[in-house]
């Protein structure tokens, strides 16, 4: 899935580290005496942490750690316990099974990353095989995001390397020359580095979350799979449920993931407690409670995502007879859902409507994911201010309420995406919800910005730390 970061540069950048006073070989520290007793400090462990942090930067700037840290701490508790369950996911991760391959499709919004499904999985395997030889590496792809797949690839090293001492040490003299000769190793030696350490675990699983989310563009996703397929481990896929990638993995298991009514109940249940006024309404008229519930599961049709809007579209009524009228007329289908959202936005007040729209404008039409930050100013800029300071900065919960859940920002990353990638098809077809002319109004914002002064390199000239990436991103 996505990153924040400029790959290229950040890896140009890591790989200029001065090889002569920092070699990954010069690790093992030294026994140092405290005054004379029998008090030992290692410097081994603290240095060996820091090179590891330094070898591991400069294999990739990917870090889907954070990713996973992320999307598990957003998963509705109790949700994908099935998945666990299935025979095919158990037969999957025995050490003797003859299918080490597990194809996951589902349909759009099915919760295949949040509810899974796929963040629990990991989580799991990760928790069971805590303090063993057994290694968990994981990709999440994303729409907006597109590495290359050796950078991908070169993730799956890298989290190897975080992980075990006996990698990193190997990994380590291996790109000891590269350090000294301030060179790159080829996609091909990495690879062949990945699928040699893999042999030093007694078991590898490897969970790709989102494969059809990689453009076919140059075959990207075909080479992708075909680099997992070639490593020594049990590889975990899902997807949409899509012809390429069913053809490519036909003579595998394949465990369809789907947002179970048991699932979708947990979740709803969950927003209760977290919308006051639907929990003031429960407490009024307590049988309203399974209404919305019984209602909201006919028509999410395992759709984890067709529930959230739902839900969603609710949250401002307040009364018992509106929300029992609503219940009625929710819509099947996410456009429709889309359309649902869309109208609400529209009815509100001018500058929430205006904060709204460009905010998911922004997010729709930038050719690069934005930060949580560079959708604040943006969004001020477009507002006709003069300046960016604390005074009239929108904040980003106030832009996140008037987007009415279609927006998100990761709480690792800071990075501002949309609720889900059928929301991005959506707004690219049907822009008339947005503006005429999107590009024109994003190139309108980067005028002021540069008008403003504000330096192309993505910095403010200050030392705080704030970053202006969005004149870089939508400039192009």
């Amino acid at each position: 899935m996505s990153h924040d970061v400029d790959v290229q540069g950040t890896m140009a950048q890591a790989s200029s580290v001065d090889a002569r006073h920092s070699t990954f070989s010069e690790v093992h520290g030294q026994q140092v005496n405290v005054n004379g007793d029998h008090t030992t400090i290692n410097t081994y462990s603290r240095d060996n942490v820091e090179e590891r942090k330094k070898l591991a930067a400069w294999l990739t700037p990917l870090n889907f750690r954070r990713t996973q840290s992320d999307v598990y701490g957003s998963k509705q508790e109790g949700t994908g316990d099935w998945v666990l369950d299935d025979e095919k996911f158990k037969e999957w991760i025995r050490c003797d099974t003859k299918f080490k391959t597990l194809w996951c499709p589902g349909i759009p919004g099915a919760g295949k990353t949040v509810l899974a499904q796929v963040s629990h999985i990991i989580n799991f395997l990760t928790e069971k095989h805590k303090d063993t030889d057994v290694a968990v590496a994981f990709i999440y792809c994303n729409y907006k995001e597109q590495p290359k797949v050796d950078d991908l690839v070169a993730s799956l090293l890298k989290q190897l390397v975080e992980c075990s001492s006996t990698t990193f040490k190997n990994v380590a003299t291996r790109y000891e020359f590269h350090q000294q000769t301030d060179s790159r190793p080829t996609p091909e030696d990495v690879h062949k580095t990945l699928v040699s350490e893999i042999k030093h675990f007694s078991q590898v699983f490897v969970v790709t979350d989102a494969l059809d989310e990689i453009t076919e563009t140059g075959a990207n996703r075909y080479k992708l799979l075909k680099r997992l397929q070639s490593l020594e481990c049990h590889l975990l896929v899902t997807s949409r449920d899509i012809k390429s990638i069913g053809d490519a993995l036909r003579d595998f298991p394949c465990m369809r993931l789907r947002a179970n009514e048991k699932d979708i109940r947990q979740y709803i249940e969950g927003c209760f407690l977290l919308e006051q006024t639907l929990a003031g309404l429960i407490v009024e008229d307590p049988p309203l409670k399974e209404e919305i519930v019984e209602g909201v599961t006919k028509y999410a049709d395992g759709m984890f995502l067709l529930c959230r809007l739902h839900v969603g579209s609710l949250e401002n009524m307040v009364t018992c007879k509106e929300v029992r009228d609503a219940l009625k007329n929710l819509s099947q289908g996410l456009n429709s859902a889309y359309d649902g959202t869309m109208s609400r936005i529209h009815k509100l007040n001018e500058k929430r409507r205006e904060l709204a729209l460009t905010a998911i404008m922004c997010i729709t039409y930038a050719h690069e994911p934005l930060s949580g930050r560079a959708l604040q100013e943006a969004v001020t800029l477009s507002r006709g201010s003069t300046g960016i300071d604390s005074d009239n900065l929108v904040g980003i919960d106030t832009i996140l309420g008037a987007c009415i859940g279609l927006v998100k920002v990761d709480k690792e990353r800071s990075v501002a995406r949309l609720i889900h990638y059928t929301a991005q098809d959506y707004f690219s077809e049907y822009k008339e919800w947005l503006c005429s002319n999107p590009h024109s109004e994003l190139t309108n914002i980067c005028l002021k910005a540069l008008l403003l002064s504000l330096p192309a390199d993505g910095s403010d000239g200050n030392d705080d730390g704030d970053d202006y990436d969005y004149v870089v991103l939508l400039k192009r």
